[in-house]
């Protein structure tokens, strides 16, 4: 159930009718609509919203130099790797419209100080006093953004940024070092990498401070990590289902998009200390000191608003293979790219090699698709998160997931939302790879439309328990 104060935030795409827009066309069958990708420059300076829908989270971040502090909000921030435990963040570095410019002055500061405060406001009147902040100072004046919201604050507890009193949790991280991998190969030659029109950031997490309410269980967070949508025709979608493969499994990985923090389903938030009505962690410095064999005490620590994505692939003979993917990101505007990360290292059932691994080095291609919430999708998440394509040759047929082969990769009917992405670049980041997709195709649901709209909500929300 979304509380109306959430509801303030809700998100509907789209607004208008695709078909009404000229670069897209109608497929063969009338099921879908099509575009191809890149756009043009001249496009994107006169609007330069995505193109289509993909559920990202919005969180504020801060940084100071010690004698400059900036704010600035970042859409779809993710942690992208588990030991060590990493956060990625882009930024516009090119001016592409009033939307998309380059926050300069920002990034500047963050390579200076080299340190973050990743934070999370409640929905409503503190939330909308940053973002107002934002969205009126231009970042030129970014270090009178802080003081422009009008709220008090306090320096981070690891480095020098300035942390929100509203803020219920708080991620403090400084950029990567130079390292090596659990199987030796050298990781993050340099703690950025630009792509495209925008430079993404990798940040290793020092600490994380969380409200004291939420961590001794007395308040949720309430995320919904997935879109609402309701499909008019539900034919070209499914299959029967058949799971028996992961009933043979031990440990079985979970999953609802209805997640609750602290819960039954979730690890307990361990706390070093309490500090200002916040209870903080600090992770070790190093990669081998904060490493969990453990499958569950290997989860996130703490929670993170990440997305998560059906990516599709081809294995030898064309078999279709598809995994979820829980740390997924839009990383540049221009050309569209989006970031996908998949484990590579053998730490425990949880965190192992996966074989879309090869599949995606193999072809040089993937699909991303947007899945929604519907009991059979949920299901195909549960099904193809702990089964591999190894366990089970028939995977995706037994997913209940009917599929159809584009240029690029497998997509699936039922999803409303599917990019095509080709491969343009691979970091190792110490457990997992990130591959980085420019985004060559993008096909909706012709079901998709300003009276069937996805719906989407940016922002957790705190609840008593």
């Amino acid at each position: 159930m979304i509380s109306q104060i959430l509801s303030k935030y809700r998100y509907l795409w789209p607004a208008s009718d695709i078909n009404n827009i000229k670069e897209w066309s109608t497929s063969a069958d009338n099921l879908f609509f099509e575009r191809t990708m890149p756009e043009k420059d001249q496009e994107l300076s006169i609007d330069s919203r995505w193109p289509a829908f993909f559920p990202s989270s919005i969180c504020v971040v801060t940084t100071s130099n010690g004698s400059r502090i900036a704010l600035e909000r970042s859409v779809g921030a993710t942690i992208v790797n588990r030991f060590p435990y990493v956060i990625a963040l882009s930024f516009c570095r090119q001016h592409l419209s009033e939307r998309h410019y380059d926050r300069k002055l920002f990034t500047e500061i963050i390579e200076e100080n080299e340190s973050v405060a990743v934070q999370f406001l409640p929905p409503g009147p503190s939330f909308d006093m940053v973002m107002d902040a934002i969205s009126t100072i231009p970042d030129e004046n970014v270090h009178q953004r802080i003081s422009g919201s009008d709220l008090s604050f306090r320096k981070a507890v690891t480095n020098t940024a300035p942390v929100f009193s509203d803020a219920y949790m708080v991620y403090e991280a400084s950029l990567v070092k130079p390292g090596k991998d659990f199987n030796g190969n050298q990781i993050f030659g340099s703690p950025w990498v630009d792509v495209g029109s925008h430079r993404l950031y990798f940040f290793e997490v020092n600490a994380i401070q969380l409200r004291q309410d939420i961590a001794e269980g007395k308040s949720q967070i309430c995320w919904r990590s997935l879109p609402a949508w309701e499909p008019i025709s539900e034919k070209q979608g499914y299959l029967t289902t058949d799971d028996s493969a992961v009933q043979k499994k031990g440990y079985q990985k979970g999953y609802t998009a209805d997640y609750r923090f602290p819960g039954s389903k979730t690890t307990a938030f361990e706390s070093d200390n309490i500090e200002n009505c916040m209870a903080v962690k600090h992770l070790p410095p190093l990669p081998e000191d904060q490493i969990e064999v453990d499958n569950d005490r290997a989860r996130w620590p703490c929670f993170f608003p990440s997305s998560l994505s059906f990516v599709t692939t081809l294995a030898e003979e064309d078999v279709p293979n598809m995994m979820p993917c829980g740390s997924t990101m839009v990383v540049s505007r221009q050309p569209m790219t989006i970031a996908i990360c998949i484990a590579y290292a053998a730490i425990n059932e949880r965190y192992s090699p996966r074989a879309t691994l090869d599949f995606i080095r193999r072809t040089g291609k993937f699909g991303c698709g947007v899945p929604f919430i519907h009991e059979n999708i949920i299901s195909a998440i549960q099904y193809t998160g702990n089964i591999s394509l190894t366990d089970d040759p028939e995977k995706l047929q037994h997913a209940g997931l009917k599929w159809e082969l584009t240029k690029y990769a497998p997509a699936l009917s039922a999803l409303p939302i599917h990019y095509e992405c080709r491969v343009v670049d691979e970091i190792r980041l110490g457990t997992h790879s990130m591959f980085l997709g420019e985004v060559r195709g993008i096909r909706v649901r012709s079901d998709v439309t300003p009276d069937n709209p996805l719906e989407w909500f940016p922002l957790a929300e705190v609840r008593g328990t």
